[in-house]
């Protein structure tokens, strides 16, 4: 009996044995690998979470998704808007606008010697232009990009016996480049942005009071056209308006000009003057910008003068003056606000230079003008660039002042 059952044991633990052995045999490691997820794919589901995180907060804030799409559209614009004109004005500056300040004669090198081509490689490389136009092009796209830090040469020179380039490193995070000619309003070798800084706040200056006082004025010569529509008030606005407007702007500022000095006695030059010259230019810009006002806001008053709104609130027997002032004039002011930023900087980098240039002020003007004259690259494109990224800037402000003050406008979807 025993016998038997020693046995049934021996069979079952040779059963067991070989179940295991069985096991040990099967190998599930390919299985266990095809379960698992690679890096990429992980990487992917990341990014889709995060993808997916970006999408519901900009849902829940539409202000702030509009904004970051119409900066990030706008700028790309701009790059390739300034690459453009990189590459154009490389094509067209010549040699002279290196070495404009430097009597070549005084030196004696002769055009075309091994010395001239030396100097004129120096000047370039001092300024950043020289080497492949793609490259430096890049490099530009690179130093106007606000959130890459740059080392640049503060003050460069050129040593005379190693004809290397020195100076004082700096970071910066903005650089616009450095003049070129002395002729186009500042030292060669200094910043472009140093002087613009200077001369913003002047040209600013007279640009807001000019616009200020031109909302002042052309507000309330445009309503009361609106509310005399066709009569003689509003012919007399309106055609006043439109006449100004389709005089050039700078035969208008030339003439102001003329009838200051010869008729007013006032002086010629801005700096130093007193009251009765510097309220010219001012009167200046105001000739350029009051009439755009003017017809603006006789055009928006006259849209919801006659829209539904109005009507039924007359017809409801509320006093004119009230649907005016609470319903009429508040929904044309917004449109009006709108419109504010971007006359501003219109004015600020447009109408101002006429008026600056024929009052000797010490604005942005000068820059651009004397830039494109002397063909000094990195002035230009300062100025493409400050006045552009502004235009830019203004518009989103107006769109986002338009869309907070009446909830009707929506700008996304």
């Amino acid at each position: 009996m025993e016998t038997k059952v020693n046995g049934l044991e021996s069979s079952n633990d040779k059963n067991e044995n070989s179940i295991l052995e069985m096991f040990d045999e099967i190998s599930l490691t390919e299985e266990v690998k095809q379960t698992k997820t690679s890096h990429w794919e992980s990487m992917k589901s990341v990014f889709r979470r995060s993808n997916a995180s970006f999408d519901e907060f900009m849902q829940k804030n539409p202000l702030l998704s509009y904004s970051f799409k119409r900066i990030i559209y706008a700028f790309i614009t701009l790059y390739i808007a300034i690459a453009f004109v990189f590459v154009i004005l490389r094509f067209v500056t010549t040699d002279g606008a290196y070495l404009a300040d430097i009597d070549l004669a005084k030196h004696g090198i002769v055009y075309g010697s091994p010395e001239y081509e030396r100097l004129l490689e120096n000047r370039m490389k001092m300024f950043g232009v020289y080497g492949p136009m793609f490259q430096q092009m890049l490099i530009y796209l690179r130093n106007i990009t606000p959130f890459i830090p740059k080392t640049i040469l503060q003050n460069p020179v050129i040593d005379d016996q190693t004809q290397a380039i020195t100076g004082d490193p700096v970071t910066m995070w903005f650089y616009l480049g450095v003049f070129m000619n002395k002729a186009s309003g500042g030292i060669p070798g200094t910043f472009v942005q140093d002087a613009f800084a200077k001369s913003i706040p002047i040209s600013f200056k007279i640009g807001g009071i000019g616009v200020a006082l031109s909302y002042f004025l052309g507000v309330p010569l445009g309503i009361l056209a609106a509310k005399n529509k066709e009569k003689s008030a509003d012919n007399a606005i309106n055609g006043t308006s439109l006449i100004i407007s389709a005089i050039p702007a700078l035969v208008v500022i030339a003439l102001l000009y003329k009838m200051s000095i010869y008729v007013f006695g006032a002086q010629g030059s801005f700096e130093g003057s007193n009251f009765g010259t510097k309220i010219w230019p001012v009167i200046g810009v105001m000739l350029l910008t009051m009439p755009m006002i003017i017809v603006n806001t006789r055009r928006f008053v006259l849209d919801e003068m006659t829209a539904d709104y109005a009507k039924f609130a007359l017809s409801k027997g509320l006093s004119e003056k009230y649907v005016f002032y609470v319903h009429i004039f508040r929904n044309a002011g917004v449109r009006l606000i709108k419109t504010l930023p971007e006359i501003f900087v219109l004015t600020l980098f447009g109408s101002s230079i006429l008026v600056e240039r024929h009052w000797s002020i010490d604005g942005m003007s000068k820059f651009i003008l004397n830039g494109v004259a002397n063909k000094d690259t990195f002035v230009v494109l300062g100025y493409i660039f400050v006045s552009a990224s502004a235009g830019v800037f203004s518009s989103l402000i107006g769109d986002l002042l338009l869309a907070t003050l009446d909830p009707r406008i929506k700008l996304t979807k």
